[in-house]
């Protein structure tokens, strides 16, 4: 009677051990998952801002450029006036 309890109750506990491991395979998976999905939304949180930022930085400096476009189309013009006034001075 002793060998029949000791091999029932190796067989309750390999199957009780068994699907807790079923379970809390299941488990450990669908919490992976979770901070997978939350890692990738962290990191596409961060791309947007690199890229918020980057767009700022960059009309900020087409900006700059288009300021010294101007800037240096003015001096253009008045080095041509000048080589014009120089030119009728002959």
């Amino acid at each position: 009677m002793e060998t029949a309890t000791i091999i029932i109750n190796a067989i309750i506990g390999l199957i009780t051990g068994s699907i807790g491991y079923f379970f809390g395979y299941k488990k450990t998976m669908k919490e992976a998952d979770s901070v997978g999905i939350a890692n990738v939304e962290k990191a596409l949180d961060i791309y947007k801002q690199m890229l918020d930022d980057m767009k700022l930085r960059y009309d900020a400096e087409i900006e700059n450029l288009k300021t010294k476009l101007a800037k240096y189309e003015n001096h253009i013009a008045t080095l041509e006036g000048k080589i014009k006034e120089l030119k009728s001075q002959k």
